[in-house]
């Protein structure tokens, strides 16, 4: 069960707004007040890697952003945490400028080495810590870090595809503590840290979760 108030339970759907909810008209934006849904299947693991899982997803897209947004009409590639990027010709090199001011939920920035963290990780995966290497990137060299601001990222061969990989669920970005655990350890959700909307408040394992908004969260993608 996930409960925002953002609570995460399993069968069923409950929701839970206030009165405002409840007397604002159709299609009105509502802000305040506690959802609560029921998934089928508790999480299994919050490695982003592994949010291909819809259980897992459903949680690591409420409290992870991505570097970039896929448009679901256009299928459009958009900015998000990355403002803006290039690469060369054989995409083989991506160059990614990224948003000033961002912040993971423990205040610790999503800059540059973070990101490069993440995506090496992600890329060559951390035998010693149990994490495998994402499905969604292909070919991954390695990282350079141009200024706190700027990431880089090489491949052995073309990747066309890496660009759209970077809007995917499974790489939801997280702190650099977040990557010191092992795969095992980010199968309690308390134990990741993101930069999204919310952040897990509580767990009760494999019965309930409870994300709670940030009151800090100014980078939501540009609409």
């Amino acid at each position: 069960m996930v409960n925002f108030s953002g609570k995460i339970l399993a069968r069923g759907i409950a929701l839970t707004l206030g009165a405002a909810a409840l007397n604002a008209p159709a299609g009105a934006t509502v802000q305040g007040g506690t959802l609560v849904y029921l998934e089928q299947q508790a999480h299994t693991n919050l490695y982003p890697p592994s949010g291909g899982f819809y259980p897992n997803g459903g949680i690591l897209n409420q409290i992870t952003d991505k570097l970039t947004y896929q448009n679901p009409d256009t299928l459009a590639i958009e900015p998000w945490i990355a403002e803006s990027w290039s690469s060369n010709a054989d995409k083989t090199e991506y160059t990614f400028k990224l948003r000033p001011g961002v912040t993971f939920s423990d205040g610790t920035p999503l800059d540059a080495n973070a990101v490069a963290k993440n995506f090496d990780t992600y890329g060559l995966g951390n035998a010693a810590l149990k994490l495998p290497v994402s499905e969604v990137i292909n070919n991954y060299a390695r990282s350079e870090v141009i200024d706190p601001l700027t990431v880089k990222f090489y491949f052995k061969r073309p990747s066309p595809g890496f660009l759209q990989g970077t809007a995917t669920i499974g790489s939801g970005l997280v702190s650099l503590g977040t990557l010191q655990r092992s795969y095992e350890q980010l199968g309690d959700a308390r134990h990741i840290i993101g930069s999204g909307p919310f952040v897990v408040s509580d767990e009760k394992l494999g019965r309930e979760v409870t994300l709670s908004a940030r009151k800090d969260y100014r980078w939501g993608r540009r609409r």
